[in-house]
């Protein structure tokens, strides 16, 4: 038999708290709307289903977030966070950890791939990205324009690799049953896994391309 002390100290049958108002503020918005983008797309984040994650209703979030789309700005400078520090680096060190860190968060983060190439203002964690690589290639010597013409580059190439990467091509079964596999046969081949490596198979794609991309990087920036 169960002593009255061990049952009273056995949590399973302890009295249930009193329910606690949760605080609605402008971070709880975005980390759980974050959390929703993540594990369902950016579809799934809407006003009405906040409020129903937040138990709030949809009209208080407005009190914090003006609409959608600031609630994506929002989300996306949340989601891009800081950018990795680049001080000490060589140049071509450098572009590569920015290159990098940046293909991660959009791995982590495949929802924001088509944002950053989309018609929508740069937000401060953006800016912060530019401004990393930018003072990198400036502080290397070299003059602001070519600095720009990096950043196009980089920005282009991983934002580009994370496409391909994510979920935007068809599956090669897609391919097959719409008859037009015949008319298709190396992206047939790229789709059934025939290319899982770069040049050589040694590297993955990603980093052969940037190596590439680092070659021109430097080539580009010779006197």
């Amino acid at each position: 038999m169960i002593d009255a002390v061990t049952a009273a100290d056995d949590p399973r049958w302890a009295a249930p708290p009193a329910p606690v108002r949760r605080t609605l503020d402008r971070g709880s918005i975005v980390a759980t709307a974050l959390h929703l983008a993540d594990a369902d797309g950016l579809a799934a984040v809407s006003m009405p289903r906040l409020a129903r994650e937040l138990g709030s209703a949809p009209m208080s979030l407005y009190r914090h977030v003006p609409g959608k789309d600031a609630l994506v700005d929002l989300v996306l400078d949340v989601a891009l966070g800081e950018p990795p520090d680049l001080s000490g680096c060589g140049l071509r060190l450098g572009c590569e950890i920015w290159a990098t860190a940046l293909r991660d968060v959009l791995d982590e983060h495949p929802w924001t791939v088509g944002l950053l190439a989309g018609p929508r203002a740069t937000g401060p964690a953006e800016c912060a990205w530019s401004e990393a690589l930018l003072a990198h290639v400036v502080g290397a010597g070299h003059p602001l324009h070519a600095a720009v013409e990096v950043l196009h580059l980089l920005h282009g190439y991983v934002r580009g690799a994370a496409a391909l990467a994510g979920d935007r091509l068809p599956t090669l079964d897609d391919v097959r049953r719409s008859g037009r596999a015949e008319g298709l046969p190396v992206l047939s081949r790229l789709l059934g896994g025939a290319v899982v490596r770069g040049p050589g198979g040694g590297e993955p794609l990603f980093d052969s391309g940037l190596r590439r991309t680092l070659d021109a990087v430097e080539a580009g920036l010779r006197p």
